[in-house]
């Protein structure tokens, strides 16, 4: 009977320390996933035990701390930042940072199995291990973004693939109760880009509801991690002036905005008739870019006739029907001068157009008007129109075509992350 009491009594105690730790890293996870880093730099000193004892707990206290300050990097896009990699350097790439704790906190776990070391060090050592793990994914899946700028026409489809697998593959992961914060932390960045990329996939196929509903769900997610990072309190007072919104944060909301903007400019048509023209238009200067203004503007500067986006559903030179003109939005609205004309000359640049990054100028001298092609997206394309003869050495002319089409791709947000700026 007393060796069951004792046994009792150990449980119990066993039991209140774990809670104890538990407590411990909920806070310290709390803190970091708030961006309190000072604050959980404090708390993992106050958790140390007394100095010059060489202890698991020690050094499992010493590793969290080296988690701080690459978890205050990652959010500040130190990711893709400082990469110097030589035959007398090695990586020290924050992916590689985070490579190397890995095998820090998994050599600590393997010293502190429950037969033979610290309990409590080796259920924290498997969970961050995954952590850490699902941290490694996103640094890659931000890796292959900015590796979709150095092609003219983005997959958006495969990123959003790619990030809802790396999401359903930690889903399961660091789900102990401590972990609570970072985890929820994780879910949001995850499903931000993967819903801002599968929207980006949807507005390429002219989808207008799902592109409208993702767009949604990912501004919903920005608000929510927004109100994890500091209370909306903290931000209306003011109080963290000298810390402003972190990097990846702010990155994040530009491309939403992108997104967006270019969801306004290829449903423009649907939502003016959803207000007022001055409604409209003022709710258009709102956004990061109002792409409709700015096509109305060029066309006024340079005396263009039209200015139009176009999809190439059943573009075909037998075309003659007003109607089946598979225009997306246009400038002057729905009233395309020459449009047998500008269906003529795509369908006849249509090889030209997909084969490459091309500006494509056709001059026809039976209508002595010149039409202006390049590709926005694989099946869009940007059409100007002039009734004048111009030629490829015009200069304003091929700045605002590649203005438009960068910024409607997104490629100066997403290459900004490797020079974000504030």
């Amino acid at each position: 009977m007393e060796f069951e009491l004792n046994n009792i009594d150990t449980d119990t105690r066993d039991h209140n320390i774990m809670e104890k730790e538990d407590e411990f890293l909920h806070t310290y996870f709390n803190q970091v996933s708030q961006l309190c880093y000072e604050k959980a730099k404090e708390h993992v000193e106050k958790a140390k035990e007394p100095k010059g004892v060489a202890t698991p707990w020690n050094t499992f206290l010493h590793h969290l701390q080296q988690l701080i300050i690459a978890e205050k990097s990652y959010i500040e896009i130190g990711f893709l930042q400082n990469k110097h990699k030589s035959f007398l350097r090695k990586d020290n790439s924050l992916r590689s940072v985070y490579e190397t704790m890995r095998n820090d906190f998994k050599k600590l776990e393997d010293n502190s199995k429950p037969a033979v070391g610290d309990n409590r060090v080796h259920r924290g050592c498997i969970n961050i291990i995954q952590f850490l793990n699902a941290r490694i994914s996103l640094i890659e899946i931000y890796e292959k973004i900015y590796g979709m700028t150095s092609n003219k026409h983005f997959q958006y489809n495969e990123i959003a693939s790619h990030i809802e697998s790396v999401i359903q593959t930690h889903l399961e992961g660091f789900s102990d109760i401590s972990m609570t914060p970072i985890k929820a932390v994780f879910c949001l960045e995850g499903e931000i880009l993967e819903k801002l990329f599968k929207a980006l996939s949807e507005l390429q196929k002219l989808q207008f509801l799902s592109s409208l509903t993702l767009i949604h769900a990912a501004h919903t997610r920005l608000i929510a991690w927004e109100n994890k990072i500091q209370p909306r309190e903290v931000w209306k007072l003011g109080i963290f002036k000298n810390n402003p919104v972190p990097a990846l944060f702010q990155w994040i909301q530009k491309l939403k905005s992108a997104v967006l903007s270019k969801f306004s400019l290829y449903f423009h048509d649907i939502l003016a008739k959803q207000t007022t023209s001055s409604d409209m238009k003022y709710l258009c200067s709102k956004l990061q870019q109002d792409y409709y203004q700015k096509m109305i503007a060029f066309l006024k500067k340079y005396d263009a006739s039209s200015v139009i986006l176009m999809s190439d559903n059943e573009v075909n030179c037998d075309i003659t029907d007003y109607e089946s003109f598979p225009i997306i939005v246009s400038y002057p609205p729905r009233n395309i001068p020459r449009h047998n004309m500008v269906l003529k000359m795509v369908y006849e640049t249509s090889h030209e157009l997909t084969s490459g990054d091309k500006i494509i100028y056709k001059f026809s001298s039976q209508e002595q008007s010149t039409c202006i092609l390049t590709t926005v997206e694989p099946n869009i394309y940007l059409v100007i129109v002039f009734e004048s003869k111009k030629t490829e050495k015009d200069t304003f002319i091929n700045n605002f075509i590649v203005d438009l089409c960068t910024n409607l791709n997104c490629t100066k947000i997403l290459s900004s992350l490797k020079s974000p700026s504030k």
